[in-house]
């Protein structure tokens, strides 16, 4: 089996199991309220883990949910391996909403080069391999031709930084100060299914402060093999652990960072 073959059953299962486990939503906080683990969190991870290790031994493999001595393998240029979210939308699950996402990433020399997002509700399969389209179900698809703001869809988040989420807040609002449109706004609550939906179309943008290398490692290959534009929020390329983002359709994000440039310096950060 190849490597997406891999990644993509790993997530099948992690999803089978997902779906059936609206009883296991019993959680354990971070050092936020709203941030917290569940018990479904941690057999979702394993089952990646367990699938992953036995098709590539040797590999690493790290996880949201792992220690922060594993998570620092991230930030070496040369890292390669797996990263996993088990369970992005960790809230919209624990409340029910269905709006949650299993990520898998393939990171080589610290670039995403693989990527595989299931869509467990919706069973809703995007991947894509660098250099190669990216697909939803098996099906090419490409970011929306959306040429304006006027009719585009831009979402940002709250998030478990309360200050980064006010200055998400400020920069839509900023949106419409500057340019006398306001975007239809999307707040889905999943930072890996928001990126996958711009990939097919779905959305057109978002800007964010608070993005983690679990969110980014499988939607960055494939928001750019379906011809999103991947910047920082200041501009400029960005790397799978960046954090401060401005993803979407190349001409509403062009539009966007012309507006960001006008903005005080501290509602980038």
């Amino acid at each position: 089996m190849s490597l997406i073959e891999t990644m993509r059953y790993a997530a099948f299962e992690a999803g089978e199991f997902m779906r059936g486990a609206a009883d296991q939503t019993a959680a354990t906080t971070k050092a936020n309220a709203n941030d917290f683990v569940t018990i479904a969190d941690i057999k979702s991870q394993n089952l990646l883990r367990d699938r992953l290790s036995k098709a590539f031994p040797g590999e690493l493999i790290v996880s949201e949910e792992d220690s922060v001595e594993q998570q620092a393998f991230l930030q070496d240029p040369s890292f390669t391996g797996f990263v996993l979210d088990p369970i992005d939308g960790t809230y919209n699950f624990r409340r029910g909403m269905k709006e949650s996402a299993i990520s898998v990433g393939y990171i080589e020399d610290g670039e995403s080069v693989a990527g595989v997002i299931f869509d467990v509700y919706k069973d809703e399969t995007l991947e894509a391999k660098r250099g190669k389209p990216t697909l939803l179900n098996g099906k090419k698809v490409r970011v929306s031709d959306q040429k304006e703001l006027s009719g585009a869809s831009v979402a940002t988040s709250n998030g478990y930084d309360y200050e980064a989420a006010k200055r998400n807040l400020e920069r839509q609002i900023a949106i419409f100060e500057q340019s006398g449109t306001m975007p239809w706004i999307s707040c889905p609550g999943s930072a890996v299914l928001t990126m996958g939906w711009i990939a097919c179309g779905r959305i057109d943008a978002i800007h964010h402060t608070g993005f983690k290398p679990y969110d980014n490692a499988a939607a960055f290959v494939i928001l750019r093999e379906a011809g999103a534009r991947v910047h920082k929020l200041d501009g400029g390329e960005a790397g799978f652990t960046d954090d401060k983002l401005l993803v979407g359709t190349p001409a509403i994000v062009d539009q966007l960072h012309e507006i960001f440039a006008k903005l005080p310096p501290e509602l980038l950060s």
